[in-house]
């Protein structure tokens, strides 16, 4: 075991006492950094502020690469967040993505022969004892069935049941202290909605379950690859499935080195994911660039398949909030004030005071901004925008409640936004939502 194996802290209060004093500190500097923007003014303490924010946000990235376990599940989140967070954050919390460090051969193969009931050997054709990726919640292998089947093996971490049960008490206890001192920004719901998506994402027999399910629900397109799941070798805690040979989604370099058009894959995503949430009610609620693929076209037409992995974090939506989210995103692209109002009280919508102001602009900055501002995806100086006005609206009326699966979509659409961005598109979001904005069309539902 290496030294950052050995560093990881794996009880409850070694977990709590370094995260919190992170937090303390972030929040001790907020609170000096607000009095000094109240002295000499916002313009004259832009530089230092946008330089505070980078800071707290590698010092986050540095203890979730430390701790590991939750804590990075909890900054991908965030990294996704541009409706709660600054920029500075997103951009530095994103790196969360690619840094974590794999465990040992030695610390993971006994859970692989333990679940599998038997010698990797004798399990496996062949087996690449060099991890191709590491997460969160586990690392995966790339192998070989002997049937002579290429598989991804994912493996989760030792103890990873325990480490997520200490996570999200200490991350409970950081929020509600949170919440006591500042009202702007409201973590409590982020952290409800992982919660109760944590059970699911330590079973992998329900990654499966989900794999499967979303895979049938998606079976009449051919422009997206689910790789079939091997129950022989799967448990609870190992999930094999077929090795998806597809290049990183955000690796536009090779995509357009192997003819592929970036502004059609980023179609082909929008559109994917506009047939998940609004028409199939089932949806991959985690499609950072780790588990997106790209798989081009051998007609090198500049097309390409999008290859999903990873469906840990997968959602239903209930058919009636489905048909409130698409009543709701009408209602905000005509303005109508009422209807958003009255909508996003029945999905379940929370303010303190519950003034039509407030909700109306918690639906624009969830939607209406970008679908009117003519471009293909959110970019930093529309996000700042938006996070201004939400700011001033939030702090006359705070945010006391917000449905988990708005959460999980707001979540999506941000992780799409940067993608498109990275992909050049061109799409128009207007135009794609447009069709999807029937609520009695082919409903299919898992």
């Amino acid at each position: 075991m290496n030294n950052t194996q050995r560093s990881i802290p794996m009880t409850k209060l070694g977990r709590m006492f370094p995260l919190a004093l992170t937090v303390i500190w972030i929040w001790i500097g907020w609170r000096w950094l607000r009095l000094k923007r109240n002295f000499f003014g916002d313009k004259r303490m832009e530089k230092s502020t946008h330089e505070f924010h980078k800071r707290s946000a590698l010092s986050v990235v540095r203890q979730a690469i430390r701790q590991q376990g939750l804590i990075i599940k909890t900054c991908q989140f965030l990294g996704s967040r541009a409706d709660v967070l600054m920029d500075e954050y997103i951009t530095v919390l994103s790196l969360v993505h690619d840094q974590v460090p794999p465990r040992s051969w030695e610390e993971m193969h006994p859970i692989i022969e333990s679940e599998l009931g038997g010698k990797i050997e004798d399990l496996f054709l062949e087996f690449d004892k060099n991890a191709i990726a590491a997460a969160s919640l586990a690392q995966v292998y790339k192998a070989k069935i002997h049937d002579g089947t290429t598989v991804a093996v994912k493996v989760q971490y030792p103890n990873i049941e325990s480490v997520v049960k200490h996570d999200l008490q200490n991350l409970r206890i950081l929020v509600n202290i949170w919440a006591k001192f500042e009202t702007v920004i409201d973590f409590r719901p982020i952290i409800d909605e992982m919660e109760r998506n944590a059970p699911e994402e330590v079973d992998f027999v329900h990654e499966g379950k989900a794999a499967e399910a979303l895979s049938d629900l998606l079976n009449d397109r051919n422009d997206v690859v689910i790789p079939k799941i091997h129950w022989d070798l799967s448990t609870r805690r190992v999930l094999t499935m077929d090795y998806l040979d597809g290049i990183k989604i955000s690796n536009v370099e090779a995509q357009r080195n192997a003819g592929v058009a970036t502004p059609l894959v980023a179609e082909t995503l929008i559109d994917l994911f506009n047939t998940m949430i609004l028409r199939k009610s089932m949806f991959h609620a985690d499609p950072h660039p780790g588990n997106l693929f790209v798989i081009p076209n051998p007609k090198n037409d500049g097309t390409a398949k999008i290859g999903l992995v990873d469906f840990g974090l997968t959602k239903k939506i209930p058919e009636e909030f489905r048909e409130q989210l698409i009543v709701l995103t009408s209602a905000i692209m005509s303005e109508q004030a009422e209807a958003i109002t009255g909508t996003m009280e029945e999905m379940g919508f929370r303010t303190r005071d519950r003034t039509q102001e407030t909700y109306t602009a918690l639906g624009e900055a969830f939607l209406g901004d970008v679908l009117r501002s003519g471009k293909p995806y959110a970019d930093q100086e529309m996000i700042a925008e938006i996070n201004q006005q939400l700011g001033r609206v939030l702090r006359a009326n705070p945010l006391i409640d917000v449905p988990g699966d708005v959460i999980l979509i707001a979540r999506v659409m941000g992780l799409l936004s940067g993608l498109a961005r990275i992909l050049d598109s061109e799409t128009d979001l207007l135009e794609a939502l447009i069709p999807y904005l029937d609520p009695d069309a082919e409903i299919v539902t898992a």
